[in-house]
């Protein structure tokens, strides 16, 4: 059987998760798929895991290499791809019954798509949460301005592997945590993306995952910014749009994390960079008041 689709999933540990991710993969509706587990240098050991629960799966691929990240990882798991479309899929998350299905509707709905997406809820300990962004946004096509502010997408989408065009992920490591962000606005500057609005992804929600660490975090954002301004074409207003809010995202994980002085700096940083914005205001406000006091006060 052919495989349209190969699921690109990296991996570093989590073995005591990954299991659950791949049945809900080889759980499908639609059945003609590869799964690609690439081992970023794990140090439990993900063949054993894999070869007692699947040894008789033909449709997993296992691949380790060194450890680099999950950009650099990504790409491997794309330069071994033997579909027509790559599916990005973190090594906790869920799919659900529907989620290729759906995929392969949207490609036969318009042909030689590049960059498709449906959309995806939280599971929280059994707890489902919604992106409220995410959830109010229409069904329909959409270039870079979408993704200027932030990726709203997470690594929940598929892109057409033999696309000439096609830009891989930066593979530094101190990019982790924001190379699809990056993917994205690379690959969307001269493309656009079809989300489809059908939920058919869930994250899980757990202290392991990437973005838990909020000063790691807005390091890479920087980081990550400076790298799209040199690197992604992009217009003067649109670089407007996306330091102001970089600041902005770095604001916030700063409230996060109690440091309102810090907090204070970014959010003024994002109102002078694209005005009195209702998001940045709001941050303004909270971040002069504290956390801990906002939490009394309900």
């Amino acid at each position: 059987m052919n495989a349209f689709f190969s699921v690109i999933i990296p991996v570093y540990n989590r073995s005591h998760l990954l299991g659950e991710t791949i049945d809900t993969v080889l759980a499908q509706r639609y059945p003609h798929f590869e799964i690609i587990i690439v081992d970023d240098g794990s140090t439990e050991n993900i063949k054993k895991v894999l070869g007692e629960s699947y040894s008789n799966e033909p449709r997993i691929r296992y691949f380790r290499k060194e450890n680099e990240e999950r950009g650099a990882a990504r790409n491997f798991g794309l330069q071994q791809a033997k579909g027509d479309y790559a599916v990005f899929f973190d090594s906790d998350d869920f799919m659900k019954l529907h989620y290729l299905e759906t995929l392969n509707k949207i490609i036969v709905e318009n042909p030689g798509v590049k960059l498709l997406a449906t959309k995806y809820n939280y599971d929280n300990n059994g707890k489902t949460e919604y992106h409220p962004f995410l959830q109010r946004l229409a069904e329909g096509w959409y270039d870079q301005d979408l993704f200027l502010k932030g990726n709203i997408l997470a690594c929940n989408y598929c892109v057409r592997i033999k696309d000439p065009d096609l830009k891989f992920f930066p593979p530094q490591r101190e990019l982790a945590s924001m190379e699809d962000w990056l993917f994205l606005l690379a690959n969307l500057a001269r493309n656009k993306i079809f989300i489809r609005d059908e939920i058919c992804v869930s994250m899980r929600q757990h202290d392991e995952r990437s973005m838990s660490n909020n000063q790691k975090v807005i390091e890479a954002r920087k980081k990550a910014t400076e790298w799209a301004l040199n690197t992604i074409e992009l217009s003067a207003s649109k670089k407007k749009t996306l330091i102001a809010w970089s600041h902005y995202f770095c604001g916030v994980h700063q409230y996060l994390d109690h440091k309102r002085s810090a907090a204070v700096k970014e959010a003024i940083a994002a109102i002078k960079g694209d005005g009195w914005q209702r998001p940045f205001l709001l941050l303004l406000g909270k971040s002069i008041v504290g956390r801990k006091l906002i939490k009394k006060m309900r």
